[in-house]
């Protein structure tokens, strides 16, 4: 391919349990494998040990004059396990947790938004 053609880049979706989310704007995704580094009384920086692995998502929701699309509210307040597919080209990224934190934001210039934070393990 020379460096003059042009390459499309679609946009990735996420899904909440059957059905994909709509009104979710900027989606981010980060997991950790919590690693340490491991340090003797002789040799600084001996090697390294595995942590408990963990997957974060966060994303915003914007909030039409229809209402919320779904109670992400009530989610959080009951702890209820729930799974999130993340939909990017070549893979699809399965999510279980749950909803840890929300928040509201009431602009004086734009939509009013929720911010959300998923916090769970990757399954196949």
């Amino acid at each position: 391919m020379s460096n003059t053609e042009q390459r499309i880049y679609p946009r990735g979706r996420i899904a909440l349990d059957s059905g994909d989310l709509v009104d979710v704007t900027n989606v981010k995704v980060s997991t950790t494998n919590n690693a340490k580094q491991v340090h003797t009384l002789r040799q600084p920086g001996a090697g390294v040990t595995m942590g408990n692995p963990e997957t974060t998502i966060t994303f915003d929701v914007a909030i039409s004059e229809d209402g919320m699309e779904r109670n992400y509210l009530e989610m959080v307040r009951k702890g209820t396990l729930k799974q999130i597919r993340i939909k990017v080209p070549g893979a699809t990224i399965n999510v279980e947790g749950v909803f840890k934190e929300t928040g509201f934001e009431l602009p004086l210039d734009s939509e009013i938004k929720q911010n959300l934070s998923f916090i769970g393990k990757i399954t196949d």
